[in-house]
């Protein structure tokens, strides 16, 4: 007959705690709670926690994969339990630029969401970070045509629901909606960029050939969304005169990276205002700033019906849904691109009407209880939009003997000129440092005001890493100056 040991057993469970504690491993993953164990999750969730971080990718996904089986196991295939892991998956497959897979899992998280998270604040995160997803998916252009096509309205999709549900959770005066309002401006400037319109853009997205009536709406669009900011920051949320003038800038930088010069110079001319402390004529807002933000169906969506409802669950469809403004006749420069050189024919342009969707450029004299401060006095390429990465990534550093090294100016129409190869690698590759400086032309910048003007800016000296033009395995060889 054998006798228990109640100190026996509370020893043996102790050397076994202490054993998996010190080596986990060697327990594998069953051999200590089973193979189904809910507690597994955590064991796994911290083993892939480490191996992310000493960037061990691979095996961290086999991990996270297997937590978020045993949470479906568990706790149902619908777990919100899972969400963790999957987007922690997404993360590694990010880090592995394996974003076929990646992409897979954020459809799945999608569902996943739609169904386990009702609304609120969760709700709002969750979306916003779907959009950003597909937003860096066209960045890196990792789709054909028409995937692309389709994308631009799931990215733009994602930025309605959220600041739809930002509406429902906070109200309409709260700046809880700005998240959700600047993703639908980044949403604008890639589908214009997608159809070919405006300047440069960062990442590696294909542009189609520019379709002047796509041009035209696109503008409008992308004109009510930042309206909206506007007008809510100055007339819901009272910001600061600086932090208005800001705004005015940032709608000016959209007409400007699109072409309509004189549309920009008026808004431009208006911050100044602000910022020399002159009072502009009041502006009355009796209804809300958002009520230009619709549903209508933008004419390039092609995979959905127009006007047919959208749910949560149809995070797939390809419609994209455009911000419609009672807006002035626009401004129709065009451009014409070429591989090495930037030629712009600028049509006729009509200047702003009175019912400019903004504060009044009418000012008077200085008011002496308003601060005066200093804007639009060196030179900044566009787009300046948070969340967007710079088109041409600048070394800040010492240079190197391989790097390429360009000075120039910043014409009174925001573009290049006066290019210089201060020194220009000379490269055995395919691919040489020109393709930078045929970009860096392309790019278009906000330019210095001076006296309320644009004015050409001092040199500029910029310094490029190989990283812009070389393929692996290519080489450097000697370095032309």
């Amino acid at each position: 007959m054998k006798v228990f040991s109640p100190g026996l057993a509370v020893t043996t469970a102790l050397t076994y705690a202490l054993l998996f504690a010190a080596a986990p491993h060697a327990f594998g993953q069953t051999g200590f709670f089973g193979a189904y164990d809910p507690r597994l999750q955590e064991v796994l969730w911290n083993d892939a926690v480490g191996l992310q971080q000493n960037g061990n990718h691979q095996e961290a996904i086999e991990k996270l994969k297997r937590a978020a089986h045993l949470s479906r196991v568990n706790d149902g295939l619908d777990a919100k339990s899972q969400l963790p892991f999957v987007r922690a998956e997404i993360a590694s497959h990010r880090a592995l630029n394996q974003f076929v897979a990646a992409d897979e899992r954020h459809a799945y998280l999608s569902r996943i969401e739609a169904r386990t998270i009702p609304s609120g604040p969760e709700k709002i995160t969750a979306l916003l970070r779907q959009a950003e997803w597909h937003q860096f998916a066209l960045l890196e252009d990792i789709d054909e045509d028409e995937e692309a096509t389709a994308r631009m309205g799931k990215a733009w999709n994602f930025y309605r629901r959220a600041l739809n549900e930002s509406i429902a959770t906070y109200g309409e005066d709260s700046a809880e909606l700005f998240p959700a309002l600047e993703g639908m401006v980044r949403a604008q400037y890639l589908l214009a960029g997608h159809r070919g319109i405006g300047a440069s853009m960062p990442g590696r997205m294909d542009r189609e050939r520019r379709d002047f009536a796509a041009g035209k709406s696109t503008f409008k669009r992308g004109l009510s969304v930042l309206v909206a900011m506007q007008q809510l920051n100055r007339d819901r949320l009272s910001v600061t005169r600086e932090i208005q003038a800001q705004d005015l800038i940032r709608i000016a930088d959209w007409a400007w990276w699109t072409g309509n010069r004189n549309y920009a110079l008026n808004f431009y001319n208006t911050a100044l205002a602000l910022a020399n402390g002159e009072s502009l004529a009041p502006v009355a807002n009796e209804t809300s700033p958002l009520t230009e933000v619709d549903a209508s169906v933008d004419p390039e969506a092609s995979a959905s019906e127009p006007n047919t409802p959208k749910t949560d669950t149809d995070e797939d469809a390809a419609t994209t849904q455009p911000l419609n403004a009672e807006t002035q006749p626009l401004n129709a420069e065009t451009e014409q691109v070429n591989a090495e050189t930037e030629q712009v024919n600028a049509e006729t342009e009509q200047a702003p009407t009175d019912n400019t969707p903004s504060d009044e450029a009418v000012s008077t004299p200085k008011n002496p209880d308003y601060p005066t401060f200093r804007i639009l006095e060196a030179p900044v390429a566009l787009p300046a939009i948070a969340g967007f990465g710079p088109v041409l990534d600048i070394k800040t550093s010492e240079p190197a003997e391989g790097d390429l090294i360009v000075s120039f100016n910043i014409s009174p129409t925001g573009k290049v000129v006066n290019i210089e190869r201060v020194q220009l690698p000379v490269t055995t590759g395919p691919r040489g440092p020109e393709r930078v400086i045929r970009r860096l032309r392309k790019t278009r910048f906000r330019p210095v005001f001076l006296n309320g003007e644009p004015v050409e800016s001092d040199t500029i000296t910029w310094t490029f890493e190989p990283k812009h033009w070389a393929m692996p395995g290519s080489t450097h060889s000697e370095t032309s100056t």
